[in-house]
């Protein structure tokens, strides 16, 4: 999307001029070598976590998660295998990021667009573990279902994992969920800045 574009999109009243300086800020702040780890670190992750599914076991929490309904931080990190799952997966992504020194805002912008890019992907593979780790609690629901407790915690893991790989790469846990959050489904109003930012620091010292 070039400058022109956008130009014309706002005399046009399709953008505010707000959004027309916002895309711009963001056009020029995208690095083609970030973009690419972004796709291949992405894309590598969605397949450590297909891999890793069935090591995930029932956690004991499990009753618990059913009664409360909310999945939290905690019962995230008492499941079996589940955080240091997200662990690898992440340490996958921003490993191409160190190796290309590339941080800070580059590397937010680059995993804001494909994570949007692969989101419905990640929530399939993401239900199927949290499916794994609470079989009681979400039983029967699907993940792409949006009333469903289910696809509230997919999307909440997910944002967490992207932040993760934005922290380890240089980035405050904070500014990280704020960019990235704003590419994916529902944007940031759709999240709980506390409890991905609390995920993203748990999933980075796994």
């Amino acid at each position: 999307m070039n400058k022109e574009f956008l130009r014309m999109q706002q005399l046009a009243g399709l953008i505010t001029e707000g959004e027309y300086k916002h895309n711009i800020e963001e056009e020029e702040t995208q690095d083609p070598e970030a973009l690419k780890d972004a796709e291949a670190g992405l894309k590598a992750a969605l397949n450590t976590l297909k891999a890793g599914v069935n090591t995930i076991k029932p956690s004991p929490q499990d009753k618990e998660l059913k009664e409360s309904v909310a999945l939290t931080v905690g019962l995230i990190a008492g499941a079996p295998g589940l955080l240091s799952l997200l662990g690898r997966a992440v340490n996958g992504v921003s490993s191409l990021f160190q190796k290309d020194g590339k941080e800070g805002t580059v590397v937010g912008n680059a995993l804001k667009k494909w994570g949007h890019a692969l989101e419905e992907s990640y929530l399939g593979i993401i239900g199927a573990m949290l499916v794994k780790a609470f079989p009681t609690a979400y039983e029967g629901q699907d993940v792409h279902d949006k009333t469903t407790p289910l696809y509230d915690a997919a999307h909440t893991i997910y944002a967490g994992i992207l932040a993760a790989a934005a922290v380890t790469s240089g980035m405050g846990a904070l500014e990280a969920h704020n960019i990235i959050a704003t590419g994916l489904e529902g944007g940031l109003a759709a999240f709980k800045s506390a409890e991905v930012v609390d995920l993203a620091k748990k999933i980075t010292s796994a």
